[in-house]
């Protein structure tokens, strides 16, 4: 795993010490070796983080023997073995026992198709000095980042954006649907980033950049794979179902298990954590270490120490516990600010994150269960959607008055009696976003304000689950799924886990992301993932006989962090002081007697507004990180203020 940057610059010479600048601000990513390769137009930069062939023959930037093609390359290919042996057959002769001496003679032979034949993680960048010629691409499901700048004459990309932000002519100019993104969601939205000019390449595609004539260069963006749209199909039946998966996440887990360092697993003691240390015990069942997290408050809602405990011994692993308090979340709270180079709002990156730095103590990579509840039916939303489905008169229900009003005067209005309001519309994609959204329309015109509203108006974020909302018959869960597979999913969990496990240069693997297991889920029916009000019905159904049973009737929980307590209590001047600084005053983004309401509101008990105060906290120590210091002069869109550098 490593972090890579590089530059491709048709009309001015690309300086060493800029790509050496990137790959320190990389640095985290790969503690282990770095390198560049720079000629007058092209600079690649890599910093490696070693876990398979530790060797200096894994050193990167890589290259063939010819010279003609070299690689940087973040990620783990874990059928690189049986491609090894492929390429062998073609007469390839191999120097290291890396993967991305694999990766590399495969772009070799089959160009871009190579990317079909890939199973893995991964963000890379070949250079081909005969052809001049810049390939860039990203794995399927988007589990590794890649970053972009283009402006016609030059690219330049990365595993994170801060490296991007070393060349000091790439502007810092926020984009309207960036912000826009961040308050509706809590997160960026690729292909969008917080920044107008730098964006994030989409999971299955590649980009290549050739020069086009004179001082310009020609980029073109293909996509390699997507999700299948599942469809309805025969029904092969349960015990097909459940074997099929049983044997395809247990091969998932064994590739994943291919390392020659020290491996871990992140335990929360729900179904999917607990399945796939299940699955390691069976491969090693002496070797699996495993970690949890926990609050000393708020009881089981905030605390799932004792379901990992449960797991843990059940499975005999070397179990290992940490215990967070709100005086963590605040101390961690610049570094996560910093590793995430965007405002993030998801408040699951703090213990995730500690977790990381826990275990990178005694680890250097890790197995999570991201990606469970996005191929098997796991959140409790795909219920009532397929409630809505089958039941259109529930729809109606709830749009009428009288049942709108009583979830309104509900004591602590929150998010589900805001969801259930908006699950009155009729709109099936703007239904299935207030699911997700925190700031909806309303609430924006009144945090935005009019005189700056005007200017945002014309990006619509709900645009992106209106696109992919299809009508075309398919069943309700499959469809909700695609997209979650392709939004939520490589957005938030998926952005997540990565920057919270880099910063500690800690590799995190997927099992569940594993794209044959995701292409065969495709074909299984809606009734075997969500049965009544049952989730995941055919995940535990294949592991049932694994797994304790009190382990299998756990709810789902999710990695919940105190913040409406905290917010009001023990950080309470903590969040006056982040939200009422004369910074957060006078950038003239919000209207500010909008944001004293609401935590006004939520101080009082009036509703729960944890979560938007927690986006304004976030984006206002973003705002003082990355835009007030040096090299951030530009303009906030919908405000007459700068924010002038230093």
């Amino acid at each position: 795993m490593c972090g890579i940057c590089g530059q491709f610059n048709i009309k001015e010479k690309v300086e060493p010490s800029l790509i050496e600048g990137m790959c320190t601000a990389l640095a985290h990513r790969g503690p282990d070796d770095w390198g560049v390769y720079v000629k007058p137009s092209i600079g690649l930069g890599n910093r490696r983080l070693a876990i398979i062939d530790l060797s200096a023959a894994g050193h990167q930037p890589m290259s063939t023997a010819s010279g003609r093609l070299w690689i940087t390359y973040n990620g783990e290919v874990y059928n690189y073995r049986e491609l090894r042996k492929q390429l062998q057959s073609y007469g390839y002769r191999f120097e290291s026992n890396t993967d991305t001496e694999v990766v590399l003679n495969a772009y070799h032979k089959w160009g871009p198709d190579c990317l079909r034949r890939f199973n893995g993680m991964f963000g890379l960048a070949i250079w081909d000095e005969e052809e001049q010629r810049l390939f860039i691409a990203r794995d399927r499901l988007g589990i590794k980042p890649l970053y972009y700048y283009f402006d016609g004459t030059k690219i330049i990309f990365a595993s994170e954006i801060k490296a991007i932000l070393q060349d000091h002519q790439v502007s810092r100019e926020l984009g309207a649907e960036g912000i826009l993104n961040y308050f509706t969601f809590g997160h960026s939205m690729a292909p969008n980033t917080i920044f107008k000019n730098i964006h994030k390449l989409l999971p299955g595609h590649y980009l290549t950049c050739v020069p086009a004539g004179g001082a310009k260069l020609q980029m073109e963006i293909q996509r390699y794979w997507a999700p299948p749209v599942p469809q309805p199909s025969e029904d092969a039946g349960e015990k097909y179902y459940t074997e099929e998966v049983y044997r395809l996440l247990m091969e998932s887990v064994r590739k994943r298990l291919i390392s020659d360092v020290p491996l871990g697993m992140f335990l929360s003691g729900g179904i999917d954590s607990s399945i796939i240390t299940s699955l390691m015990s069976s491969v090693d069942p002496s070797q699996v270490k495993t970690f949890s997290i926990g609050f000393p408050v708020g009881g089981t809602a905030f605390n799932e120490l004792d379901d990992a405990r449960l797991v843990a011994r059940h499975f005999g692993t070397e179990h290992h516990e940490l215990l967070l308090d709100e005086k963590d979340l605040t101390q961690a709270l610049p570094d996560l600010i910093y590793h995430y180079d965007e405002p993030f709002g998801d408040s699951a990156s703090f213990p995730t994150y500690l977790l990381c730095k826990f275990a990178r103590e005694k680890i250097t990579v890790a197995l999570s269960g991201e990606g469970g509840d996005e191929i098997f039916g796991g959140y409790r939303r795909y219920v009532l959607e397929n409630l809505f489905a089958r039941y259109p008169v529930l729809v109606g229900l709830l749009n009428n008055r009288v049942v709108q009003k009583s979830f309104v005067n509900l004591p602590k209005f929150g998010r589900w009696q805001k969801t259930l309001t908006a699950a009155g519309t009729q709109d099936d994609a703007e239904r299935y976003a207030s699911w997700l959204w925190i700031f909806n329309k309303e609430m924006r015109a009144e945090l935005f304000g009019e005189h700056t509203l005007y200017e945002l108006q014309n990006f619509d974020p709900l645009d992106v689950y209106h696109r992919l909302y299809n009508r075309n018959g398919n069943e309700c869960v499959g469809r909700l799924l695609h997209i979650d597979q392709q939004t939520w999913l490589p957005d938030t969990y998926l952005e997540k886990v990565d920057k919270a496990s880099m910063a500690v240069s800690l590799e995190v693997r997927v099992p569940f992301l594993d794209h044959e297991l995701l292409e065969f889920t495709a074909t299984i029916p809606a009734k075997y993932k969500v049965r009544g009000l049952a989730t995941k019905y055919i995940l535990k159904k294949a592991f049932a006989s694994q797994l304790p049973d009190k382990t299998l009737r756990k709810g789902k929980h999710g990695f919940a962090v105190p913040l409406e307590p905290w917010l009001v209590n023990k950080l309470g001047g903590f969040v006056q002081e982040v939200l009422f600084d004369e910074r957060a005053r006078t950038r003239g983004l919000f209207d500010q007697d909008y944001v004293k309401k609401l935590y006004r509101w939520h101080a009082e008990g009036k509703g729960l507004y944890h979560r938007h105060l927690w986006l304004l906290i976030v984006f206002e120590l973003w705002c003082q990180r990355f835009l007030d210091g040096k090299y951030a002069s530009m303009s906030l869109p919908g405000s007459s203020n700068h924010v002038n550098g230093i």
